[in-house]
């Protein structure tokens, strides 16, 4: 692992904004293939991460 991508964990770890965009950067990294089900979970992590830029 790189030390950018530490920083980008701990950065994750400290504002919940980052850690919603972790979320789905590590969700969708490398995934050629969308099923009904990985498209549900990427719609819950977009909600998550919308959430995080409300208010």
């Amino acid at each position: 692992m790189t030390q950018g991508a530490d920083t980008s964990s701990a950065d994750a770890q400290r504002d919940p904004r980052e850690a919603a965009n972790e979320a789905i950067r590590r969700f969708v990294h490398g995934r050629t293939v969308w099923t009904p089900e990985a498209l549900r979970e990427l719609d819950r992590l977009r909600s998550r991460w919308q959430e995080t830029h409300q208010g």
